[in-house]
């Protein structure tokens, strides 16, 4: 009996390591020292454009450019967008923006001698581009070191060709502990043919701009005053307000300072679906907090949830609401991209990689998770339109400190198929807090699969059918030690790690 559960250990222990070593690997099609690559658009099936920026030995901009990439890796072309002496002036830039026409552009700001000025840049097939300066100019254009206000300007081109910029004036910051907004509208030459200066808001850490469901004016995602809450503005064509959706409860405001969401409108179903932290206190913890991934979805006419689900829960800080972190394949299929596992020697390291495959009404089709030895910070990702996506990432080895830019390409089939994960780097199942105390948690996007947990001498000490995406575990009466948990579909295991009691 000793020799049969000796033999049972050992077989345990190298199916738990063995998973592990299937997860060290991901498909990365680009990888560089000094080169980022975001702000992804395809313009077909297999080519896609993006800012790219290149940084010196230091981590300084040394040039921004335009790149343009297969989804296997091979550059096509690239050109110089800003250097170094001109990107010092740039105090804002967006992502790239889909014109009516099918067409790509940015738009961006400059501040010189304090004056600062709204640009627009057309960009053409092969990369070559014309920059042609907005009607407007001012001296009250927020400054981020004052103000803390991190990627405040936002940008919306409507189906006629007007764009809609907004900020945050510098002059309102704080008047009698409230904010405004400023709304612009240019039309497609640049003339700008409306304005607003919405005031009274408090606390504006970060407004959300979006497209309106007329796609003619816009949305905006503005803190209640005197609330925690957040609430939805619908302007029209005149900036004039339409509607107001009042405390948008599926977006409250983080308990800490940092944690935002991100926001994404499908031009093709109206549809806007957020990319959420929900962080707080654990009861009775002071001061573990419990942070969740929320991913929602709000209908095109009256910004109501209609949908919701659960990413990540765990008692280490995750990120979502990453920029560009929401994406659609050419069936509307939502893609959503976060971090998990803190680096706790840096709260805004993250180890390892969340990516969630869903239908457009936030049914969950995958999901998958990666774990590493590296810190993952996602720059951006952009889904492929046949299915699957990009996720670039700026990635950190925690012991060497080797860094750099890596392109993560994840196909439809490795969100979907248990081995395609597995071959790609990635598990379906994953087991927190580790180490843990009263409970162990389980998640796991699979169905019709079912949890068993062994301890060292390779007896069962738990097991039960998956029937939620999170199986809670009461661990309060088991030993102190090691355990080993396995995840078993379609009739053998598919997934399987060590869990440490203390």
């Amino acid at each position: 009996m000793k020799k049969l559960r000796l033999y049972t250990l050992l077989a345990l222990l190298l199916m738990a390591g063995g998973v592990t070593m299937q997860a060290q690997e991901l498909n990365e099609i680009f990888w560089s020292p000094d080169s980022w690559v975001y702000s992804m658009m395809f313009e077909d099936e297999h080519t896609f454009i993006a800012n790219r920026t290149i940084v010196d030995q230091y981590s300084n901009v040394a040039e921004i450019q335009f790149v343009k990439m297969t989804d296997e890796g091979e550059e096509l072309a690239s050109q110089q967008l800003f250097s170094r002496e001109e990107y010092a002036e740039v105090v804002w830039q967006s992502p790239m923006q889909r014109l009516p026409n099918g067409g790509l552009a940015i738009f961006y700001a400059k501040r010189v001698d304090g004056i600062a000025t709204f640009y627009r840049v057309n960009l053409n097939d092969d990369l070559t581009f014309s920059t042609h300066q907005l009607d407007w100019e001012t001296d009250d254009y927020y400054d981020d070191d004052r103000t803390f206000y991190p990627y405040n300007t936002g940008v919306v081109v409507n189906k006629d060709s007007n764009v809609i910029i907004t900020y945050p004036p510098h002059s309102q910051y704080h008047i009698n502990g409230t904010e405004a907004m400023q709304f612009l509208k240019f039309d497609d030459k640049g003339h700008l043919v409306g304005q607003r200066l919405m005031e009274g808001f408090r606390g504006q850490d970060r407004h959300h701009t979006l497209p309106a469901p007329d796609s003619l004016g816009c949305r905006i995602i503005l803190r209640s005053n005197g609330s925690p809450k957040l609430d939805c503005y619908t302007l029209d064509s005149d900036l004039n307000t339409l509607t107001v959706k009042e405390n948008v409860e599926e977006m409250s405001w983080p308990y800490q300072c940092c944690r935002f969401a991100y926001l994404c409108t499908n031009p093709v179903n109206g549809k806007t679906y957020s990319n959420n932290i929900i962080n707080y206190p654990e009861y009775g913890g002071n001061p573990a907090i419990v942070e969740d991934i929320m991913m929602s979805v709000f209908d095109a006419e009256n910004f109501r949830q209609t949908n919701y689900t659960w990413g990540l829960t765990t008692q280490s800080h995750d990120g979502a609401g990453i920029l560009q972190s929401v994406g659609f394949d050419d069936d509307n299929n939502v893609y959503m991209v976060g971090q998990m596992d803190n680096v706790m020697a840096n709260e805004f390291l993250n180890r390892n990689l969340y990516i969630a495959y869903l239908d457009e009404y936030l049914n969950k089709l995958g999901e998958i998770y990666h774990v590493d030895d590296y810190a993952y910070m996602v720059k951006s990702m952009a889904a492929c339109p046949e299915g699957g996506c990009l996720v670039s990432c700026h990635k950190i080895h925690e012991a060497t400190n080797e860094a750099g830019n890596c392109l993560i390409k994840i196909t439809k089939e490795t969100l979907v198929g248990i081995e395609e994960a597995h071959d790609a780097g990635f598990v379906v199942a994953v087991a927190y807090p580790n180490p843990g105390k009263d409970v162990l948690n389980i998640r796991t996007g699979l169905h019709d699969a079912r949890v068993e947990v062994y301890d060292m001498n390779g007896r069962m000490v738990y097991r039960q059918e998956i029937t939620e995406n999170v199986t809670a575990i009461n661990t309060t009466d088991w030993s102190e030690g090691t355990y080993v948990w396995k995840v078993m579909a379609d009739g053998k295991e598919v997934e399987s790690g060590k869990w440490i009691k203390e």
